[in-house]
């Protein structure tokens, strides 16, 4: 009776290391590696931020205008969200902007790195 206690129990630890797994961040988010080689330098509204805005906001049912929710099509009305502090809030620290999910993180950084720099349009 003692033996099949001590097999069961050395079988019981096996089965607990052999389920043990190390998951590795590179490999199960693989955005975060494409984000090292994200340029963020000299970014304006019109070199990057324009098209970020444009492909995930400005969209019909969202903020194009025609839905009954404010236009953020074009730099003034994306500077009244900076200058409030609703773009960072709820784009990069809230990240419920777009509902459709996060902006990947070069995106992200994009925009922190252009908010940084004071928002500049061109």
């Amino acid at each position: 009776m003692n033996k099949l206690i001590a097999i069961l129990c050395l079988l019981g630890i096996v089965f607990l290391i052999d389920s043990c797994e190390y998951n590795n961040e590179e490999e199960l988010y693989p955005e975060n590696e494409s984000s090292t080689n994200c340029d963020t330098t000299s970014i304006t509204y019109a070199s990057g931020i324009e098209t970020i805005i444009l492909d995930n906001c400005a969209l019909s049912g969202c903020h194009d205008g025609s839905s009954g929710l404010p236009a953020i099509n074009n730099y003034t009305s994306v500077k009244k969200y900076v200058d409030n502090g609703l773009l960072e809030q709820r784009v990069l620290v809230q990240k419920d902007m777009p509902p459709s999910g996060p902006l990947s993180t070069c995106n992200q950084q994009k925009i922190r790195s252009w908010l940084m720099d004071g928002a500049p349009q061109n």
